[in-house]
């Protein structure tokens, strides 16, 4: 079908739209802020224990090289923890507004990863992996239950996902025993910064694609708002088209 005659993807607008306006914002403010400080802070502290020439230093090193991983893996929770916050409110908001009879936000509120994904199907006509920050937002929600609640299923799936999390130790001297094959644990995960930073910048285009729906869903635009979303048509990636049924 050629784009001339594609339909734009709408869904109902909901004052949940504009509470969620600021989002991106806040999630990004938390990395450069919060998360990037901190972490350049405790890198700085390392680097001067490598520099000192105290022998009780080099164990004062390890020990906040520990830190330093726990302090990421942290920092992954607390964004995957920002995140969904965010979607549930949002769709708590949209369940209020759209569905007040059909205890939908309530169901929000109990609602599993799965179930928040189909939830947003329902509420909002697009599945949540049409969004294209949907495959590091699934990883994130995975990463954030790992660091939670350690080694488990969600681990698993972290492991085989993203084995890049994990460094490779080269083999001990006279290790006369082959490494286990198995999945590493959890305690050896290192999240790199850059990590932490897709995982941020993810949150914040979700929201970000979820505003160009909400102003393309405006019925009466200004002519600032139209001018604003012919550049957008132009210049984005991803705009949702609508199927048959309306959906997306």
């Amino acid at each position: 079908m050629s784009s001339s005659r594609m339909k734009v993807f709408r869904w109902k607008n909901c004052y949940a739209d504009v509470a969620a306006s600021k989002h991106g914002i806040t999630v990004q403010s938390f990395f450069d802020d919060v998360i990037a400080p901190a972490i350049c802070a405790l890198e700085d502290k390392i680097s001067a224990l490598g520099r000192s020439g105290d022998p009780g230093d080099a164990f004062a090193q390890a020990d906040m090289e520990d830190v330093l991983k726990e302090t990421k893996m942290a920092f992954g929770l607390a964004i995957q923890s920002i995140w969904e916050r965010q979607l549930r409110g949002y769709l708590r908001g949209c369940a209020s507004e759209l569905m007040p009879s059909n205890a939908l936000a309530a169901q929000v509120t109990k609602a599993n990863w799965t179930q928040l994904c189909e939830l947003f199907l329902e509420l909002r006509g697009i599945r949540l992996n049409a969004f294209p920050s949907f495959a590091d937002l699934d990883t994130l929600q995975l990463l954030g239950n790992a660091c939670r609640h350690g080694d488990g299923s969600s681990a698993i799936e972290v492991a085989m996902r993203c084995p890049e999390l994990w460094r490779v130790y080269p083999p001990m001297p006279f290790e006369d025993q082959p490494r286990d094959s198995g999945l590493p644990p959890i305690a050896l995960m290192d999240v790199p910064v850059e990590r932490l930073r897709e995982f941020v910048a993810a949150v914040a285009i979700f929201w970000d694609d979820a505003e160009y729906i909400y102003n393309e869903s405006i019925e009466r635009k200004h002519p600032s708002l139209e001018a604003k979303l012919a550049r957008e048509r132009t210049e984005r990636n991803w705009r949702p088209q609508a199927t048959p049924d309306g959906g997306a």
